[in-house]
């Protein structure tokens, strides 16, 4: 009697797992954005590639998630606003074994309170229109601001430059 439970059991879990397997890869799987001197506003050139491992057509949207603090990394914090980091395209369709790229594109205002950060947040990958499992794939994104002494005397030497030329 087991091993007919036994056998039903692997059967089952041999047909589900093999129908489940993963639709698409997101890479890399952690991204730094290291700012040293000024802030980056704009785009980062940061990538996220996303590849299509099914034989028809995805659509792959996004959204951004800040995890909760213990599944942070150490001395990280969370960003303050989510509406300073965006990711272009919105979504994408994606051709079977095909892969699309998606830039990060960023937004932080610079004010005293915003320097010397270390924050993270996670953008979220997901498959629009499943129909079983909508699979998500997050992306560790690492933001750490310049320190504000640094920043200060790089403004500080470009205006006197702008007045020495004036």
């Amino acid at each position: 009697m087991k091993k007919s439970y036994l056998i039903i059991l692997f059967s089952f879990l041999l047909i589900f797992t093999s129908s489940c397997l993963a639709n698409f890869n997101v890479q890399p799987r952690e991204i730094s954005i290291i700012m040293n001197e000024n802030f980056i506003y704009g785009n980062t050139t940061k990538m996220i590639i996303i590849t299509n491992n099914n034989d028809e057509n995805i659509n792959i949207s996004w959204y951004l998630d800040n995890p909760t603090q213990d599944l942070i990394r150490e001395n990280k914090t969370l960003i303050p606003s989510l509406s300073w980091i965006s990711i272009e395209p919105k979504w994408q369709i994606i051709a079977p074994f095909g892969s699309a790229r998606f830039y990060i594109i960023l937004k932080i205002p610079e004010e005293k309170e915003n320097f010397n950060q270390h924050w993270e947040t996670w953008p979220v990958f997901k498959q629009e229109e499943t129909q079983f499992f909508n699979w998500e794939h997050a992306v560790r994104l690492y933001i750490d601001t310049p320190e504000i002494l640094i920043a200060i005397s790089i403004s500080l030497y470009i205006l006197k430059t702008k007045i020495k030329k004036s």
